[in-house]
């Protein structure tokens, strides 16, 4: 039964960033518990842990709320240490893979699965995703340059022949950074699963030109994990209702913005989603920034976020 120690991923099936982070668990062989959240807003059940933030997924441990795939990744490595996905001696890598993987080449698999489906996307959705975005969900634009992105796409997957063909020459393995799967190898899955997901025919045509990386693509889809305990939203904040977050040490070491702890902030994403997030400062690291609100269906929360990709700003 999940209790205020059960990880909790607030996910939805077809999200590819929750098969990120899925993933991640199947591969540390962690107990888990899910809970089904919309594809869309509204989201009432998740809004009172996450302040207001919408995006897919949220983990939550207790009354610690972590948004983000980047940050909730990293919170598994720091607090199930083994086994470890960052692989030692590749530290600092699946950051950079990551942040390829989450934008340019996420950016495209939009485009090309959009421009594909777009007909079949019901309004709401497009609506939804329009709000999210702050710019028109154009699924005829998208149609038009849908060619030229499966280019794109397929000339970004090469990178991938590539590091496996140069590892495999060299005697590292067969996975993209050495004999085990590890934290970059569970970023660069992500975006085929997506395509796979709505465009199988696609990916197939692109596995034609590299044999390594769908063998790769195939022994990833293979690793097996635990079955998740299925709980509701409700809960889900019964159980950050009676918990309290992880005690923390307050810091704000090498802070540029001379934030103090205790200092009343907003944070929110940089590139969409840009909904701010109020509390006040427990920890902002050059990594990571930590803060504290309260809810009244949810009562002392801790929300963590990653620095990369998030802005933080002074209120009052």
């Amino acid at each position: 039964m999940a209790s205020a120690q059960t990880i909790i991923l607030h996910h939805y099936q077809t999200s590819p960033f929750s098969e990120k982070v899925r993933l991640a668990l199947r591969m540390k062989n962690l107990a888990w518990a899910s809970v089904e959240i919309p594809n869309m807003m509204p989201k009432p059940l998740l809004m009172p842990l996450t302040g207001g933030y919408r995006k897919t997924p949220v983990m939550q441990i207790g009354a610690d709320i972590f948004l983000d795939s980047a940050m909730i990744i990293r919170a598994l490595e720091e607090r199930f240490e083994i086994p470890q996905l960052d692989l030692p001696g590749h530290e600092g890598l699946s950051n950079v893979v990551g942040s390829w993987a989450d934008g340019k080449w996420f950016q495209t698999s939009v485009a090309i699965i959009f421009g594909s489906i777009g007909d079949q996307v019901p309004e709401a959705f497009k609506k939804d995703r329009e709000q999210l975005s702050g710019r028109p969900f154009d699924t005829d634009a998208m149609k038009a340059v849908v060619p030229m992105m499966k280019d794109q796409w397929r000339a970004q997957m090469a990178w991938l022949e590539q590091r496996l063909a140069g590892g495999q020459g060299a005697g590292a393995g067969n996975w993209l950074v050495s004999t085990k799967p590890g934290l970059v190898d569970v970023h660069a899955f992500m975006n085929p699963w997506f395509i796979e997901s709505a465009l199988p025919d696609f990916l197939t045509e692109c596995f034609k030109s590299f044999p390594r990386t769908a063998d790769w693509y195939a022994r990833m889809k293979e690793i097996e994990g635990q079955t998740p305990e299925d709980i509701t939203g409700e809960e889900a904040l019964e159980i950050a209702l009676n918990a309290a977050p992880r005690l923390k040490a307050a810091k704000t070491e090498g802070e540029l913005q001379a934030f103090e702890p205790g200092q009343r902030v907003a944070v929110a994403a940089d590139d969409y989603g840009r909904d701010w997030v109020e509390g006040e400062i427990v920890i902002a690291t050059a990594d990571r920034i930590i803060i504290h609100r309260h809810d009244e269906q949810a009562e002392t929360l801790n929300l963590h976020f990653p620095r990369t990709g998030f802005m933080v700003r002074r209120l009052g």
